[in-house]
């Protein structure tokens, strides 16, 4: 993909064997193609991406494979962020991973989702020096669900697992397990015992929690990151299902850590 900006200029031959570098695009790309694998995995927002005449989008849940001379084109918001890596066309056989580079649009797992967190967090100069290191793992993580979510609702609840936060109702799960509102409602009474939202909420609430015990991030942008509408919902919605507040839970983790 043709990048607008990063945040740290990175030396590129003309065929590296695998780099890791976190982008920014223009809000359009005309279509053009190159003679590397690309992967990008959203870190903030979403890109609606054409490959090959396949179309569809990618966001936090749902990355994008590019191979070698595939033509493509991609429309992205302003403020979007993405982790690419950019590889030579063997690197995906050469690590055993021939099953990913069947595909081009890959859920991506809980794994993936906090080695992309990581690579955000260290930027684009540590990137560089770890790309050998975390590139594999990537990868790795991404390729080991690639023959474990064979059907649509588990493909769905791989994508709900990744991105809880993401803005979820009803006919957006139906529309992504491409079944109806009466199926999509079945299959959770199935597997859950419960309703997809209610089961969406557990899980947001379990994202929460992962964010007050592992940061230090204010409780007002952890109840958005984690799917609720502000800190009040995110509190009301703690103290029905976990007799708890974020600040007594955060409190109560850092006194037992």
């Amino acid at each position: 993909m043709e990048r607008q900006t990063s945040n740290h200029p990175t030396a590129r031959g003309a065929l590296m064997f695998l780099s890791l570098e976190v982008r920014s695009y223009k809000t359009q790309s005309p279509q053009h193609c190159h003679d590397h694998t690309q992967l990008v995995l959203p870190i903030r927002g979403r890109m609606e991406i054409d490959v090959d005449g396949r179309g569809g989008f990618i966001d936090q849940s749902l990355a994008a494979l590019v191979k070698p001379g595939s033509r493509h084109s991609q429309d992205t918001h302003v403020d979007s962020r993405f982790l690419v890596l950019d590889c030579a066309p063997t690197t995906l056989e050469t690590i055993q991973m021939g099953r990913l580079a069947e595909k081009i649009y890959v859920p991506v797992s809980p794994a993936t989702r906090r080695l992309i967190e990581f690579a955000e967090l260290i930027g684009n100069q540590q990137l560089a020096i770890a790309a050998s290191q975390l590139g594999p793992l990537l990868l790795s993580s991404l390729g080991s669900d690639t023959c474990c979510f064979s059907s649509p609702i588990e493909q769905l609840i791989a994508r709900l697992r990744a991105n809880p936060g993401a803005h979820w109702s009803n006919q957006a799960m139906a529309q992504a397990a491409n079944m109806s509102m009466s199926q999509l409602h079945q299959r959770f009474r199935q597997l859950f015992a419960m309703s997809p939202q209610a089961w969406l909420t557990e899980l947001r609430i379990q994202e929460a929690e992962r964010w007050l015990r592992g940061t230090s991030l204010p409780i007002a942008e952890i109840a958005l990151r984690a799917g609720f509408s502000d800190q009040a919902s995110l509190t009301r919605t703690m103290q029905r299902l976990s007799a708890t507040t974020p600040a007594v839970y955060r409190k109560v983790q850092k006194q037992s850590g």
